[in-house]
C-alpha cells in the first residue's frame, strides 16, 4: 500500500515529464508539418508554398523553383521546363512585381533549365549591359551547363537551344557569393554527384538551402554517370550539405526556424530527412559494394535486392529512373577501376 500510494504521488510529475517527451519528440515533424502547410496559392496550375517572408517554392512547373525576393528584386532557382516556362513566368509574377535580377540553373537538366529563356527574359541582369541587346536577366551556372546546353563539351555541334536559353554567366570556383536582397547569397559547386554539373544555392539569412537533384525525395537520387554522375560524388556532397551548411546554421536539431531544404523533387524538407536521405543512400552503397567484393555480377547483386528496407518509399519499377537503373548506376560506379 505503501509502495502504491508513492507511485500516485509521484504520478503527476511523472506524467508530466512523459508530456514533455512526447512534445519534444513531435517538433521536428510538427514543425515540418507547419512549414509546408503554410497557405498555398495556385497560379496557371502551380501551386506556390511561402516558406519564409521572403521566400517561396514552385512546384509543378519541372523541378522544383525557389523564389528568393527583395528590394533588389527576384533570384529565381531553376526555372522549370520549356513547356511549362510561361505557367511559371505567371507564377513568379504573382509572388512580386519587382523584376527578376537572377536566375541560378542547379544542373543542366531540361526540367531545370528548360524556362531560361522566357524566364530570364522577363529580367534585368544584376550589372544590365548598356550595349545589350535588350533586358535579360543573368542567367547563372556551372560552367559545364554551358557547354553541356551548348554541345561543346561532347561533340562541338552548334547548339539547338535559343542563345537566350543559355547561362550568360558561369563558374568553375568552389563558391560564387554575393549579397543580395540584403541576403548573403551563396552558389556552391558540387560536381559530381547527380551530374558534372550540379550546384547548389544557400541563403543565409533566410536559412533556405535549394539543392537542386542532389536530392530528389521522391526516388532513389539520379545518378547519371554519362553526365558525371557518381555515387561517392552523392554521398559527399550529402556529407556535405549536412556539416559544412545546415549544422553550421542550425547546432540545434529543435532549433526553431531552422534551415529549410528545397530538393530539386518533392517536398520541403529538414536536417532530419537529409540525414536520412544520406544514411539511405551510404546503406545501398556500402551494400552493394560487399556484394561486389563478393564477386556478384550485375545481375545477381540485382537479385539480392540491396534495396530492401528502402524499395516500397524511395523505388519505382516504372519511369525514367527506376531502381533497377539506380543499382545499377551504382554497382558500374563502384565497380570501375581507378
Amino acid at each position: 500500500m505503501i509502495a502504491s500510494a508513492g507511485w500516485f504521488r509521484r504520478a503527476p510529475t511523472r506524467l508530466v515529464l512523459l508530456a514533455l517527451v512526447l512534445a519534444l519528440s513531435v517538433v521536428p515533424w510538427a514543425h515540418t508539418a507547419s512549414a509546408q502547410q503554410h497557405p498555398s496559392t495556385t497560379t496557371a496550375g502551380l501551386e506556390t508554398i511561402q516558406i519564409r517572408p521572403n521566400v517561396h517554392v514552385i512546384f509543378g512547373a519541372g523541378g522544383n523553383v525557389t523564389v528568393h525576393a527583395g528590394e533588389d528584386g527576384l533570384i529565381v532557382v531553376d526555372s522549370g521546363s520549356t513547356e511549362k516556362a510561361g505557367a511559371l513566368l505567371e507564377a513568379i509574377k504573382a509572388i512580386s512585381s519587382r523584376p527578376i535580377r537572377m536566375v541560378v540553373n542547379t544542373s543542366a537538366d531540361l526540367d531545370h533549365v528548360g524556362g531560361n529563356a522566357i524566364v530570364g527574359g522577363a529580367g534585368i541582369g544584376l550589372s544590365p549591359d548598356p550595349f545589350g541587346d535588350g533586358n535579360h536577366a543573368t542567367v547563372l551556372a556551372h560552367e559545364n551547363v554551358l557547354r553541356r546546353l551548348s554541345g561543346l563539351g561532347s561533340n562541338g555541334a552548334e547548339s539547338s537551344f535559343p542563345t537566350k536559353m543559355l547561362p550568360n554567366d558561369t563558374f568553375t570556383s568552389r563558391y560564387r557569393s554575393m549579397y543580395v536582397n540584403d541576403d548573403a547569397v551563396q552558389v556552391i559547386r558540387q560536381t559530381g554527384a547527380h551530374s558534372d554539373s550540379d550546384v547548389m544555392v544557400l541563403f543565409r539569412k533566410a536559412d533556405v538551402i535549394a539543392t537542386g537533384d542532389i536530392i530528389d525525395l521522391r526516388q532513389f537520387p539520379v545518378i547519371d554517370p554519362a553526365k558525371g554522375g557518381s555515387i561517392q560524388g552523392e554521398i559527399e556532397a550529402l556529407n556535405r550539405l549536412l556539416t559544412e551548411f545546415i549544422v553550421a546554421n542550425m547546432p540545434l536539431v529543435l532549433k526553431p526556424g531552422r534551415t529549410l531544404v528545397v530538393p530539386g523533387h518533392g517536398y520541403i524538407s529538414d536536417y532530419g530527412e537529409v540525414v536520412e536521405y544520406r544514411d539511405m543512400v551510404t546503406v545501398v552503397r556500402d551494400t552493394i559494394q560487399e556484394l561486389i567484393d563478393k564477386g556478384l555480377t550485375l545481375e545477381q547483386v540485382k537479385a539480392a535486392n540491396p534495396t530492401k528496407g528502402y524499395r516500397g518509399r524511395y523505388g519505382s519499377d516504372q519511369g525514367d529512373w527506376t531502381t533497377d537503373r539506380f543499382v545499377e548506376a551504382v554497382y558500374n560506379g563502384l565497380s570501375r577501376k581507378p
